[in-house]
């Protein structure tokens, strides 16, 4: 992009929305950043129904919420998009892939989250409400809600989703920069799942975790009646060195939020196991 459209699409957007813009489907790092949390005041001229596209119905700003961006991330060519997370990647759902169900197999409703709200995977398989209310946007909308499971990240500065649930949210079938409001919720729940990625090795093992209710932020594994805690790679995968033996294994995973789930009985007490093989 030349520095002329730059600044063009900065203009545009401080007419808008009183924001810095950079582009018309991605903002780039450094264009502009997240506002503080809001609670139930909606005394001030965010929501302003003068702000409005004409026409286009408004809805209130949720309590508890934090207001953002959001954009349309389009990837031609994939039925589900790939991701940093590797909850996509084929690998990952050779076997199986029933964590994808709620969101990634039901209207698309998947997105990439900036880098700094990423926290190197730790918001892998979160989810978010997020609310567009009515406010003034680069492109005509209406307002709308959903909720999006995170499956990537990127240099971007707001919410990166699939032009389905894009569509859900805002009306808006092309694309442009809508302000929205969100907050993290728990996920529709799934069986979580232990997917091998590194197989048939017994020195070594990188997993990827996936489902429950929300992030994972400490995983770690029993075999042969030793326990390893592992060590996240990147996105939901998760790795550790290992001693060369085999036996019963099993998986606990610690949430974001504390909670603790067992993942146990795994690969018919087998180990080291093929590539793809899954245990829930």
């Amino acid at each position: 992009m030349t520095r002329t459209n730059r600044l063009l699409n900065a203009a545009l957007a401080f007419l808008l929305f009183g924001l810095p813009q950079c582009h018309a489907e991605r903002w780039l790092q450094g264009a502009c950043g997240l506002t503080s949390t809001r609670d139930d005041d909606t005394s001030n001229s965010d929501n302003d129904t003068g702000n409005s596209v004409p026409g286009q119905d408004e809805i209130s700003i949720p309590a508890g919420t934090t207001k953002g961006l959001l954009t349309r991330w389009q990837t031609p060519g994939y039925a589900i998009p790939p991701g940093s997370c590797q909850l996509t990647q084929d690998p990952s759902i050779a076997k199986g892939s029933s964590w994808l169900e709620p969101y990634a197999f039901n209207g698309t409703r998947v997105c990439a989250v900036p880098i700094a709200m990423f926290q190197d995977g730790l918001d892998c398989g979160s989810c978010y409400e997020l609310t567009y209310t009515g406010e003034k946007a680069t492109n005509v909308g209406r307002a709308g809600k959903a909720t999006i499971q995170v499956i990537n990240h990127g240099d971007i500065m707001g919410f990166d989703c699939q032009p389905e649930v894009f569509e859900e949210i805002t009306g808006n079938a092309v694309g442009g920069i809508f302000p929205v409001y969100f907050k993290r919720v728990d996920c529709i729940y799934t069986p979580p799942t232990v997917v091998v990625l590194t197989g048939d090795n017994a020195y070594y093992t990188k997993v990827l975790v996936a489902g429950g209710h929300e992030g994972v932020r400490a995983v770690s594994m029993t075999l042969g009646g030793k326990r390893y805690n592992l060590s996240r790679v990147n996105g939901a995968t998760w790795g550790t060195k290992l001693d060369g033996q085999s036996g019963a294994t099993s998986f606990s995973l610690t949430y974001r939020d504390g909670t603790v789930e067992e993942v146990s009985g795994c690969f018919g007490g087998k180990w080291p196991v093929a590539t793809s093989s899954q245990c829930s």
